[in-house]
């Protein structure tokens, strides 16, 4: 008996799953999910996950599933608890597809953005592939080192997402606003609820360490492409505080480097990030040249960060079974 090749190649092809976490954005939710559908190949499911009390999300979301999309289901969750990382945990336990793709509400993907993230999956080594995100206006800075790479002695590598090219090649982190996970890998991580504080800076890349610590690969391919827009934000989030953001980089990244490195590695980190550091980020020695060149006019963001990395170390000591710190 012959087979239809295009029959037997489309039944191989692997189910995907598109997670929207949301909030408060219902505009931009309506073209996220319309620049997904208008995709060159298109999702088996999307599954937006809101907040409990957004009622104009709910109204937007109640049109995305009523309207006819052949061959894509479209529905929603719903969470309770505040924050970034629960609706994206939720998404992850419910969605049905061999694979899950995570992408923001304020995002809009091209049209070959799931074509080239969906066929590195072939290789059963791979757990994660991520793409390229650009902000329309902004202009691209100047990459330094290794972007998505994590040293030895614990320095992130920023602005993988401006990396373009045609060649895919494997990181250490990818941006979790524009990634795709196996469903089984991405449901059996720790969502760790310390990083769900603020905006949930580097979540990701704790999920990452995890894929890395089961000898799985991650792979950066920068022709999955996806704009990230200015959006409205929550109102207990204010990106216009220079000092609160630094507070929850350091705080955070400080956090995870201590869970997921091995004992020698933590302690080399250690003295890097407080001898040394790197701007932003301050240790004694990046503080002293930064002093030079720009006088002294940064105290209050050094303390901040200094406060967060400190506060790192101190959730990483703490007994699991105490309650969080409270907010700034």
């Amino acid at each position: 008996m012959k087979t239809n090749p295009k029959t037997s190649a489309t039944h191989d092809l692997p189910s995907v799953s598109v997670v929207i976490p949301t909030y408060l954005r219902p505009e931009m939710l309506l073209k996220c999910v319309e620049s997904i559908l208008a995709g060159s190949r298109r999702p088996d499911e999307i599954l937006v996950v809101g907040r409990d009390g957004d009622g104009q999300t709910r109204e937007a979301i109640e049109k995305l599933e009523t309207a006819p999309h052949p061959g894509v289901v479209i529905h929603s969750a719903w969470v309770s608890v505040p924050g970034h990382v629960p609706p994206v945990e939720t998404g992850a336990r419910m969605a049905s597809g061999d694979l899950v793709a995570i992408v923001d509400d304020d995002a809009t993907v091209t049209p070959e953005w799931l074509s080239a993230l969906v066929p590195h999956f072939a290789d059963p080594n791979i757990g994660v592939v991520g793409g390229r995100v650009l902000v329309p206006g902004m202009p691209l800075p100047k990459l330094k080192g290794k972007p998505g790479c994590v040293s030895w002695y614990g320095k992130q590598w920023a602005n993988l997402g401006w990396v373009g090219g045609d060649v895919s090649f494997p990181v250490d982190s990818l941006m979790e606003g524009n990634s795709i996970w196996r469903r089984k890998l991405l449901s059996s991580l720790e969502f760790d609820p310390v990083l769900n504080f603020d905006d949930a800076v580097m979540y990701g890349l704790d999920l990452c360490l995890q894929v890395k610590e089961r000898g799985l690969k991650l792979i950066y391919e920068p022709r999955a492409l996806l704009y990230h827009h200015s959006a409205p934000r929550a109102p207990e989030l204010d990106r216009r505080e220079h000092g609160l953001r630094l507070f929850c980089l350091c705080r955070n990244y400080t956090y995870i480097i201590l869970k997921r490195f091995p004992l020698w590695r933590r302690l080399v980190f250690l003295g890097w990030w407080f001898l040394i550091g790197e701007r932003g980020a301050w240790g004694l020695g990046s503080l002293v040249v930064d002093t030079f060149q720009s006088g002294w006019r940064k105290k209050r963001y050094v303390t901040q960060a200094w406060r967060g990395k400190m506060e790192g170390i101190q959730l990483r000591l703490r007994p699991r079974n105490m309650p969080d710190p409270p907010q700034i």
